[in-house]
């Protein structure tokens, strides 16, 4: 055997061994080997810390200087935590806000020709028993002559039924079979209704049946919902309308809702990679207009911060990691599908991945938490970081913690248009609190402890790929 036979011979064994101790890291870091989990720092005191601070402003509805803070604070914190190319990047678009607010019954004589003189007038409070839905119109009160009747069509279900609310208030019950709020808003519009009025009568009986904030798509192409308020009522307020008004009362409201173009912020900084390879971090910081939304989504911009400053502490990692926290989610996601679209080119080139975290933290008295993918394929790792990270924190024993697969294409959330433009994702879930979405989603619910479930989870497997 010739010497250049030999050499050849070894230069492929030698190949060989390399190709195999690559392949078994790599399988070991995917697969099972619990030795090379690498589980980033997680501080839940700073997380909650977060939160603290940035619900101090009152609700953050998108445009509204309290936003525009949170905006700051998250920057500021970017910053501190050591990210590069902190940016504040905004988009406008048509956002509401609430000006005025107002919701009595007032009592008529028998024929409810004219009100009663020295008659009852009885007032629901805004926020806690009435809550306006995204894009409502305006409805402004000049005289007695803007009070209105209520017809009840029941669930809303039936598109006859809104005929008779011409002129009238459309009220609907409620129920999980009623159409969303867009398709109410359009039939309601074309029935020449005065305005909605929506009655929880399904949604978290164990708080009372609170009015929570649902939003509603805006259509540019009509004035619709500048003109048509829509509201939702809680079951009490809802029943003791409905009970006023079958009898001798008629509905008083005095609503000014502003739509102008507003700016959506985002929120974006840097942990620079040994490649231009990137995974993406996602959250939204906003809030519905009636709520400081500590879990929905308080908890979501905080974890990300302390996500980030678990990374840096591990030195850099291989990926570029992007870190965003959106606003404009709670009114159509805005926030996330306009910073999508304005960075396409350099997703196409360089994204491989996108993570987002909303609502993930888990309720007190509840205790599941949910991991998802789209992709099969790293569900054992995910398993794996789960497993390692439960055995160094025995607390988070309590905790059910399921991995899944999910394709993710559901519009609920800041995944969406990364999902819908073709990339892979995952997703943190929380049981969050059933008081989402209602003036009750306040520091009472926050459970600190919970937020390194996602966030170590999803944070260490960032930082292994």
């Amino acid at each position: 055997m010739n010497r250049k036979l030999l050499l050849s011979i070894g230069a492929v064994v030698v190949s060989i061994i390399l190709i195999s101790v690559v392949v078994i890291s790599a399988d070991k870091l995917l697969g099972g080997d619990r030795d090379n989990v690498i589980l980033i720092d997680f501080d839940t005191g700073l997380a909650a810390a977060h939160v603290k601070e940035l619900v101090q402003w009152g609700p953050r509805m998108t445009g509204s200087e309290a936003e525009r803070n949170g905006a700051e604070y998250i920057a500021a914190a970017f910053t501190e935590v050591g990210l590069s190319n902190v940016d504040i990047e905004g988009f406008y678009v048509p956002m509401f806000s609430v000006e005025k607010a107002k919701l009595s019954i007032v009592e008529y004589y028998p024929l409810k020709n004219v009100p009663k003189p020295l008659g009852r007038t009885e007032t629901f409070k805004h926020i806690e028993e009435f809550v306006l839905q995204g894009y409502s119109g305006s409805y402004r009160w000049n005289s007695f002559r803007d009070d209105l009747d209520v017809v009840n069509i029941g669930n809303g279900t039936d598109e006859s039924a809104y005929g008779r609310t011409n002129g009238r208030i459309c009220f609907i019950e409620q129920t999980a079979d009623t159409p969303r709020n867009s398709v109410v808003h359009d039939l309601a519009y074309r029935a020449g209704a005065r305005a909605i009025i929506l009655q929880n009568v399904y949604r978290n009986e164990e708080l009372g049946f609170l009015p929570m904030f649902k939003t509603n798509q805006y259509k540019e192409d009509t004035d619709s919902a500048r003109e048509i308020p829509f509201m939702m009522v809680s079951k009490a307020c809802g029943d003791r309308i409905l009970e006023a008004t079958s009898a001798n009362f008629k509905v008083r409201m005095d609503i000014d809702v502003l739509i102008q173009d507003r700016c959506v912020n985002v929120v974006v900084g840097d942990l620079p990679g040994r490649t231009k390879d990137m995974v993406i971090f996602g959250a939204h910081y906003d809030t519905c207009y009636n709520t400081i939304g500590v879990v929905d989504n308080t908890v979501g911009p905080a974890t990300l911060i302390e996500i980030a400053r678990g990374m840096v502490s591990e030195g850099t990692p291989d990926k570029t990691i992007r870190f965003c926290t959106f606003a404009g989610e709670e009114e159509g996601l805005f926030g996330s599908i306009n910073y999508f679209d304005a960075h396409k080119r350099e997703f196409m080139k360089d994204l491989d991945l996108y993570i987002n975290f909303d609502m993930a933290h888990v309720d007190p008295d509840t205790n599941s938490f949910t991991i998802t993918t789209t992709d099969n394929s790293t569900i054992s790792t995910l398993e794996n970081i789960r497993d390692t990270l439960v055995r160094s924190e025995p607390a988070l024993e309590k905790y059910e913690i399921e991995v899944v697969y999910n394709d993710m294409t559901w519009a609920a959330s800041d995944h969406w248009a990364f999902v819908n433009g073709g990339y892979d994702a995952m997703g943190g879930w929380g049981s969050g609190c059933v008081e989402y979405h209602t003036y009750l989603d306040n520091l009472d619910h926050l459970n600190p402890e919970s937020l390194q479930i996602g966030g170590r989870i999803l944070g260490s497997y960032a930082y292994m790929l």
